[in-house]
């Protein structure tokens, strides 16, 4: 059993970083080798558990991710797209399949990395019923301005081809691994690369994580700034932005990777192992905010109440 976790980089651990460093240390640190049943310490199979939970919003996203790169793959590979209709139907008994079976939660204790335990339904959230509201709302219009996206029309009009789609990939920076996966990546019949980074939710959630991956088409497809575009699709209200990669840019947020390794490692005894020092070095950052969606609220003594 390998005691501590590789050592890599992401967006979601620099926010994680960035919300709470005790959060961050139960994800990170005190989760790792929850899953072993003979092995692992109460604390942490806890700790691994509540890691696994999900919640709407986020099973919402995924599931309207799948959903683009289902759709975006039938007009690449020049098949009938799905009818909206369908489209929507599959996406809301999906959405009723994990708030049921987010019900069994013994069954979700036994296993909880292979099934589904909404946050809202553990913890018995009063925010559920809103929540359900507003998906619904977000289902909807999603379905209908996917096919009214820039993105769409530029692939069914048939001079564009899909390069990769949800696709996890690494990239090295600073001597770490970094990992990427962008929503869509396609290339125009001139050359061009498109970016498209799909949004579920609120506009104006522009992610600097953009241009890191600006940095890894360039490198991995040997391709110049200049033929690259960037566009943020707001599936929601079916607006879209669209950028010029720079290599300012790109600097900017490559050296902002580089302060956040140089702060994840500083709390590390040993850097090689990835050993973390003992948890009272990552202070708790409660906030109502913070410890209101938190998935080791149940835990941690700090929480905000």
């Amino acid at each position: 059993m390998v005691m501590y976790p590789p050592w890599s980089y992401s967006q979601s651990r620099a926010n994680t970083f960035d919300e709470c460093l005790r959060k961050y240390y139960f994800h990170y640190y005190g989760s790792h080798n929850g899953w072993n049943r003979e092995l692992a310490s109460e604390e942490q199979a806890t700790l691994y558990r509540l890691k696994q939970l999900s919640n709407l919003y986020l099973l919402f996203g995924d599931l309207a991710h799948r959903m683009c790169e289902s759709a975006v793959r039938t007009v690449d590979e020049r098949r009938e797209p799905p009818r909206q209709g369908f489209l929507d139907k599959v996406i809301r008994e999906m959405l009723n399949q994990g708030y049921k079976e987010s019900q069994d939660r013994e069954a979700w204790i036994r296993q909880p990395k292979q099934r589904l335990m909404l946050s809202e339904i553990y913890y018995g959230e009063e925010a559920l019923r809103d929540r359900i509201s507003i998906i619904n709302d977000r289902r909807r219009a999603i379905v209908r301005n996917l096919y009214t996206s820039a993105a769409w029309k530029e692939l069914s009009a048939g001079g564009a081809r899909v390069v990769e789609a949800e696709k996890w990939d690494t990239m090295l920076l600073h001597d770490t691994k970094v990992y990427v996966k962008m929503d869509l990546l396609y290339r125009r019949q001139n050359g061009e690369m498109v970016i498209v980074d799909w949004k579920t939710g609120k506009e104006g959630d522009f992610s600097d994580q953009l241009y890191l991956y600006a940095s890894y088409v360039r490198e991995k497809y040997n391709i110049p700034l200049e033929q690259l575009e960037l566009r943020v699709e707001y599936l929601v209200t079916g607006e879209c932005e669209t950028y010029k990669p720079v290599q300012e840019d790109i600097a900017k947020v490559e050296e902002n990777v580089g302060r956040y390794i140089e702060e994840m490692k500083s709390c590390l005894d040993d850097e090689y192992y990835n050993r973390p020092k003992p948890m009272s070095f990552f202070t708790p950052m409660p906030s109502r905010r913070t410890c209101g969606s938190c998935n080791f609220r149940e835990v941690c003594e700090f929480r905000y109440v």
